[in-house]
């Protein structure tokens, strides 16, 4: 009796006091309550926020995301309706044939002179990205379906650029002569807004009566982003010239007309 060990002293007693709390403790410590449930995004929020992120993108116009084939000859094609519902997917499988990252959805249209068209449905991919395999899509093109003596041509994207018209030019600052026009009307364009433009021309095309006036109009073509950037006035040569869209065919009618009447893109 003289080596007993009370149990409050008993090694087994320390541990199961330390494995086991008391109902005190655990009162005490807040265990007994609710844990506050913590967790990261669900995947609603994820997908929540990556819908309103996509959706916040704007989508590249219809016509930079189309790319067309003319016929050689412009004619209309029997298959026309058949084409138009299988040859998305005819170029989906050549996109991954070619071993093409880029997204493969696309809407075909055949036209009554037989030009094929395909525009991509991711609205943020331009049609530009597609032209390496341009020819790879022209070519399985002209293998699945009869062309017999008239073939499609290589398929070609549909610029965009849109022209623009400045009006009431001076003539007095302009060049003599008409070849210098680019280079003059750029480098002030550029010093002013920021702007390139792709080439420059007389909107009257008649020299004599041209020069015969005090002011004059000169034709621009600019990407669309640039069109509010210039629009609806723009101040060079120390004046405010009025600035509009052109009414004659610019390169992108140009292009359409391509597509609408099959002539191979210029």
């Amino acid at each position: 009796m003289s080596i007993f060990t009370p149990a409050t002293l008993h090694p087994d007693y320390a541990l199961r006091t330390r494995s086991t709390p008391t109902y005190a403790q655990t009162a005490g410590s807040g265990q007994g309550k609710r844990k506050k449930k913590t967790r990261g995004a669900s995947a609603t929020e994820i997908a929540r926020v990556g819908k309103h992120e996509i959706k916040g993108l704007s989508s590249l116009p219809q016509a930079s995301k189309r790319f067309f084939a003319p016929r050689s000859n412009p004619a209309p094609h029997a298959l026309a309706q058949r084409i138009a519902a299988s040859f998305p997917d005819i170029a989906a499988a050549t996109l991954t044939d070619s071993n093409c990252l880029l997204p493969n959805g696309f809407i075909a249209r055949v036209n009554n002179r037989g030009a094929v068209s395909l525009t991509g449905t991711n609205p943020n991919t331009p049609a530009e990205l597609y032209a390496p395999y341009f020819d790879a899509l022209t070519r399985r093109l002209n293998q699945s379906f009869p062309v017999g003596d008239n073939p499609w041509l290589t398929f070609t994207q549909a610029p965009t650029t849109i022209r623009l018209a400045i009006h009431s030019i001076p003539t007095e600052v302009l060049p003599a002569d008409d070849e210098p026009l680019y280079t003059f009307i750029k480098n002030s364009i550029h010093n002013a807004k920021a702007v390139t433009i792709g080439s420059a021309r007389y909107l009257n095309k008649d020299r004599a009566t041209r020069i015969s006036k005090q002011a004059t109009s000169v034709v621009v073509p600019v990407n669309p982003d640039d069109i509010p950037i210039l629009l609806t006035a723009l101040f060079l040569f120390s004046k405010r010239l009025k600035v509009e869209k052109t009414t004659q065919a610019n390169r992108y009618t140009q292009c359409l007309n391509c597509y609408r009447f099959g002539h191979a893109h210029p």
